[in-house]
C-alpha cells in the first residue's frame, strides 16, 4: 500500500486513569498526545485536550499523582499496545486570546521517583548487581539484574538520586540501567533479541542514517594506580564487532585502518583492579563504537517500537538494511493518526547535558572538603584513616583514606596520624568520592593552637609541633634556639645565641656508650655535685 494512502488510516489511542478507560466526551476532546521513551532516561507524556466549557479542568478525571496508562493500536493487531504507565505530574490549563481553552496534562513513568531525592549512602563489600537489587527493593520495583563479579570494599553514593547513582555504576561497566513499567533493568545491552520489521515505502516513513568515523578508535586503554603493589594498573580493549553495532553490512572495522586507527587513553577514572580496568576500557570502547552508525527515523502506526528494542529495517539497499538498536522513541498521536519518531545512538542519549559533560559521568567532587576523623585502626597498617563528612551526612563513613605526609617514602617520612574527632581536609583522586586523600588537620573554634604558638605576628617567630599528650618540639626563630620538651617538663635546648646545649631533668641524666665515651672541653671543665662524686674504673689516670 503506498504511503500516501496509509497515512489516511486513523489510529486508536486509549487513556486509562486509575484503571478506568476514558471514553465518550473525554476521549472525543483529545487533540494530541505525545509519549517519549528513552532507554536511559524516564519516559514522559504530554496530552492536549479541548476544554471549551472547562469541565475537564473543574470536574474531569485528571488529578495530580493519579495513575495513568497510555495505549495505542498497532497496524495489524486489534489488541492495543501499552506505550507507558506513569502518573500525572503537571496540569496546565491554557486560555488564549481567541477564547479557546485547552487542558495540557504531563507526567512521567515511575522511574522519576528515583530521581526526586538526593541521598548519601555507603555500600560495603558489595557488587554493582547487589547495589541494583538493594535500590530496586527500596523502591518496591521488580528487577531483572545480571550479576557482576567485582566486589567493592567501599562505595559512596555522594548526594545523588538512587537511579542516577546506579546509572553511573552501569556506565563504568558497560551495562544499561532503566525502569520500564514497574521493573528495574540492570544488565548488559541485548545482543540477540527479536526485532520488529520496518520497511521503507510501507510503515517506515523516513530514515536518515549517518556513518561517522569522528570518534572511532581501535583501542581504549585505562590507566590507574595500585597503591598496594606500587605499580600502574593498565586495562585494554580492542575494537571488534560488538553488541552496540547495528547488524548491517557497514562495519567500523572495515574503515579504521584507512583512517589510521586511533587510541583513547582514559586517565581520569580511578580503578581498584585489573579486572575493573579491563571492564571500563571495554565499556568506553563500546560507547564510542556504538556512535559509528547513528540514525533518525519515523514510522506510521507502530506503537510497538520501544526504546531499547531492535528493529529490522528493510528496503535501504545492501549497505544499510539490517538490524538497529533503538535508543529513544517518541509516539505522537493526532486525529490524523499515530506517528513514531525514533533514534539510534548506541549508548548515548544525545542530550545537551551529555554533550557538555563529555564522556565522564557527573557528579565529581572538585576542590577539598572538611571532614571529621572517625577511625584510625587501619587493618593494612598503612597509616590510613576513615572520616565522615558532617556537611553531607552525619552517619556515613568514608573508605580508608591515605594521608599525605611530608617526606613519605620507604621507611621514611613524617608520621603523625590525626586522632578520632580531629577536623581534617580531604581531596579526592580525579574528583572521585571513593578515592579520598587526607591533606592534613586544621585548627578551629574548639581545637586551639598549641600554647607556644598563640602569639600573633606579621612574621611568625615560633614554629612548633605538639603531640596530643603534650610532648613538644619548638623552633624559636627570634631567640635563635630549638627546644625539645616532654609533657613532664624534661628539656633539651639548643641555643645559638649562647652557643649552648642545655639538658635538664628533675631526676637523673644518663650518658651510656657501648664503646668509648669522651668528654672534651676547649676551655675549663667543671664537675660539681651537692652530694658525693664517685669515679670507678679498672685504671684511673689523672694528668
Amino acid at each position: 500500500m503506498p504511503i500516501g494512502s496509509k497515512t489516511m488510516l486513523s489510529s486508536q489511542f486509549y487513556i486509562e486513569i486509575a484503571g478506568q478507560s476514558l471514553s465518550g466526551p473525554v476521549s472525543s476532546q483529545l487533540l494530541s498526545a505525545e509519549v517519549e521513551q528513552h532507554s536511559l532516561l524516564p519516559d514522559t507524556f504530554t496530552i492536549r485536550l479541548s476544554d471549551p466549557d472547562l469541565k475537564l479542568l473543574d470536574d474531569g478525571p485528571f488529578k495530580l499523582a493519579e495513575k495513568i496508562t497510555l495505549k495505542a493500536e498497532p497496524e495489524q493487531e486489534s489488541k492495543p499496545v501499552t506505550l507507558m504507565c506513569g502518573e500525572i505530574a503537571a496540569i496546565e490549563p491554557a486560555f488564549n486570546e481567541y477564547m479557546i481553552a485547552e487542558l495540557v496534562i504531563r507526567g512521567y513513568d515511575v522511574s522519576h521517583k528515583l530521581y526526586r531525592t538526593c541521598q548519601s549512602k555507603t555500600y560495603v563489600n558489595q557488587k554493582d548487581s547487589d547495589i541494583a537489587a538493594t535500590i530496586a527493593k527500596a523502591h518496591a520495583l521488580k528487577a531483572e539484574i545480571s550479576s557482576t563479579s567485582t566486589v567493592y570494599e567501599h562505595l559512596f553514593q555522594h548526594n545523588q538520586p538512587d537511579l542516577h547513582f546506579l546509572m553511573d555504576r552501569a556506565w563504568r561497566i558497560g551495562y544499561e540501567c532503566f525502569v520500564q513499567d514497574d521493573m528495574l533493568f540492570f544488565r548488559p545491552p541485548p545482543q540477540a533479541a527479536s526485532a520488529l520489521t520496518l520497511t521503507w515505502g510501507d510503515d517506515l516513513l523516513s530514515f536518515y542514517p549517518r556513518l561517522t568515523m569522528a570518534e572511532q578508535v581501535d583501542e581504549v586503554t585505562v590507566r590507574g594506580w595500585d597503591p598496594a603493589q606500587q605499580k600502574p594498573i593498565v586495562g585494554r580493549a580492542m575494537v571488534q564487532t560488538g553488541k552496540l553495532f547495528p547488524a548491517i553490512k557497514e562495519k567500523v572495522t572495515d574503515w579504521l585502518g584507512k583512517f589510521g586507527g586511533g587510541k583513547l587513553v582514559v586517565t581520569d577514572q580511578p580503578v581498584i583492579s585489573q579486572a575493573e580496568a579491563d571492564l571500563l576500557a571495554k565499556a568506553r570502547l563500546n560507547e564510542r563504537s556504538g556512535a559509528f552508525v547513528q540514525a533518525e527515523g519515523s514510522a506510521f502506526r507502530r506503537p510497538d517500537i520501544r526504546a531499547g528494542q531492535f528493529v529490522e529495517v528493510k528496503g535501504l539497499g545492501k549497505r544499510l538494511s539490517g538490524r538497529y538498536l533503538v535508543t529513544s522513541a517518541t509516539h505522537i498521536y493526532t486525529p490524523e493518526g499515530l506517528t513514531t519518531h525514533f533514534s539510534v545512538r548506541g549508548a548515548r542519549t544525545g542530550s545537551f547535558a551529555e554533550q557538555i559533560r563529555g564522556e565522564r559521568p557527573l557528579p565529581t567532587q572538585p576542590g577539598i572538603v572538611p571532614a571529621i576523623v572517625t577511625n584510625t585502626n587501619d587493618p593494612k597498617n598503612w597509616g590510613r584513616i576513615k572520616v565522615k563528612f558532617p556537611w553531607l551526612s552525619e552517619s556515613d563513613e568514608s573508605t580508608w583514606a591515605r594521608i599525605v605526609s611530608s617526606g613519605a617514602g620507604p621507611d621514611a617520612g613524617f608520621f603523625a596520624v590525626p586522632d578520632v574527632g580531629d577536623e581534617v581536609f580531604v581531596a579526592f583522586e580525579q574528583g572521585d568520592f571513593n578515592f579520598p586523600l587526607v591533606l592534613g588537620g586544621v585548627w578551629n573554634g574548639r581545637h586551639k593552637l598549641p600554647p607556644t604558638a598563640h602569639k600573633a605576628s606579621a612574621k611568625p617567630q615560633v614554629r612548633t609541633w605538639t603531640s596530643r599528650s603534650g610532648h613538644k618540639i619548638t623552633l624559636f626563630d627570634d631567640e635563635k634556639k630549638i627546644e625539645i620538651k616532654s609533657a613532664a617538663g624534661l628539656t633539651i635546648t639548643l641555643d645559638d645565641n649562647g652557643k649552648n646545649i642545655i639538658v635538664q631533668a628533675d631526676n637523673e641524666i644518663q650518658l651510656k656508650a657501648r664503646g668509648n665515651l669522651s668528654l672534651e672541653a676547649g676551655a675549663n671543665l667543671d664537675l660539681k655535685a651537692s652530694g658525693n662524686v664517685t669515679v670507678k674504673g679498672a685504671t684511673i689516670n689523672l694528668n
